[in-house]
Formats: structure tokens, sequence, C-alpha cells
């Protein structure tokens, strides 16, 4: 690249990013202020939010963006191979989280949830309700599902390596643990947070 004001590239990627930036306009007070653009259903740039865009972004299959960019991901649950993957099958549909769910399942989570709406449900159950710590813990083991749900999502695809079921919920259960363990009690007569995990009757076989 003659008469460049950027000194020679180091790598490939960094050569790839002076080509960019040289062929890139500068910009210029005749060619007007700044303005906002927002992606579309179709992935183009427009200056007009669409909510409806922007839930399906959010929503749709995790890998697409990847794909867009492209970095090779497989479509299909790496969890379980027999659907697409999307956010709703991954956390409550597939079924090797099923499995880890149904840890948990007794007499005070009465079956799997199957969305996020029915975690909402459960919350608002007055046994959860109106005992005390139940439904933080609940809230937590939620999310510690879904952090060590997508922790081996990735660990499939990026690391070629996969744990079992089993080690899936002792991660989780390490999750809730390390968490609870430093919150003492409300109050001397109430059970610590751990103490209400723990009450969490597993499924019987």
């Amino acid at each position: 690249m003659e008469n460049s004001p950027y000194p020679p590239a180091r790598s490939e990627v960094a050569e790839t990013l002076q080509i960019v930036l040289t062929t890139m306009i500068p910009p210029r007070v005749s060619r007007g202020g700044d303005r906002f653009l927002w992606r579309n259903g179709e992935g183009h740039f427009v200056p007009k939010f669409s909510t409806k865009a922007t839930w399906h972004s959010i929503h749709c299959q995790p890998g697409t963006d990847l794909h867009r960019g492209g970095i090779s991901v497989p479509l299909q649950c790496v969890l379980c191979s027999s659907e697409l993957e999307s956010h709703h099958h991954l956390f409550f549909q597939c079924s090797f989280v099923q499995a880890i769910w149904t840890r948990y399942c007794g007499n005070l989570i009465p079956s799997v949830p199957s969305s996020l709406q029915a975690v909402a449900v459960l919350l608002s159950n007055h046994q959860i309700a109106s005992s005390p710590g139940l439904s933080a813990v609940i809230k937590l083991l939620l999310q510690c599902i879904i952090y060590s749900v997508w922790w081996e999502r990735n660990s499939r695809i990026f690391r070629q390596t996969a744990s079992t079921e089993p080690v899936v919920i002792a991660h989780v259960e390490r999750l809730v643990r390390d968490r609870f363990i430093s919150i003492p009690p409300s109050s001397p007569t109430s059970p610590s947070l751990l103490q209400v995990f723990y009450r969490l009757p597993p499924s019987v076989p």
C-alpha cells in the first residue's frame, strides 16, 4: 500500500483492518451529522426502530448471529441433537436440561417448567410466595441452571468437550452453595437459604 499514512501491517488481520480503514469515507460537514440506525428483520440498517424485529432478534436461534459473522456453529441443539436450537428449547425443552430440572422436582416444584412464564407462575404460587426464602432459592436455581447449561453448550461447540448430566447438576449445586453459604438467616428462627435449597426434594425414580 504505497503512500499510505498507516505503518506496514504486521499480520493478515491487521492488513485486512488497514484495507477497510483506507476504503472508509471520512466524515464531512457537507454530508450531515451522525444518524442512529437500527437493524431490521432482514439484517439491514434502517432509521426506524422496530419492536417486532428486536423481539425476534432476542428470541431467535442463538447460533444465527455467529453464522452471519462467518463462524460455523451447528444450528441443531448440541445437548440433545433432536431439535433446532433456540433459547426456549435450550433452557426448558431440551431433554438434557429437563433431566437437570428433574433433580429438583418434588412437592415444591411439581414438574419441570416448560418456559420462563411457567417459572413466573410457579413463583406466584401461594406456598412458594409465603415460604421464607423459597422464592429467592428458586430464582437463583433458575439462574444457575441457565448459566451451567450455556457453559456446557459453549464447551461442546468451542472446546469439543462434553459433560454428563450429573456433572452439570454438580456444577449447578456448587454455584448455589457458594452463593448462599455466605448469607446468614434473616432471623435466628429462620432457616438459611442454603437449608431451604437442600430441602428441595429430588423426584423419586
